[in-house]
């Protein structure tokens, strides 16, 4: 289980977090950050509701837990939880209405 000591240096920046939230409701993004389990992963996911199929209103989505964000995974086609502490790294990949193309880093469970 990797120990991950550099976590991105504003993750438990709210004025960064709004502004994540805010991007991510617009385009897609990649976040690398490690998991509970600690194994570290990227996650290709977007907020933008032109995008996700049946996408929940704004009010279900603002009422997730403090430190926790909440995003669809484009990869795996579902809604995903993800603890902002644990963020290593973030780039925002644009304004995009399908999925960009990108080498996949899901592995299936054996």
């Amino acid at each position: 289980m990797p120990n991950v000591i550099e976590f991105h240096e504003q993750r438990n920046n709210d004025d960064w977090r709004t502004e994540v939230e805010k991007l991510l409701k617009s385009g897609n993004a990649k976040f690398t950050f490690q998991k509970v389990d600690g194994s570290i992963r990227d996650m290709y996911c977007t907020l933008n509701p032109n995008v996700i199929p049946g996408a929940p209103s704004e009010e279900q989505t603002s009422q997730s837990k403090p430190g926790i964000l909440t995003i669809y995974d484009i990869e795996k086609e579902g809604w995903r939880s993800m603890r902002y502490e644990n963020v290593i790294g973030f780039k925002f990949l644009g304004n995009f209405t399908t999925d960009m193309e990108h080498p996949s880093s899901f592995k299936a469970s054996e």
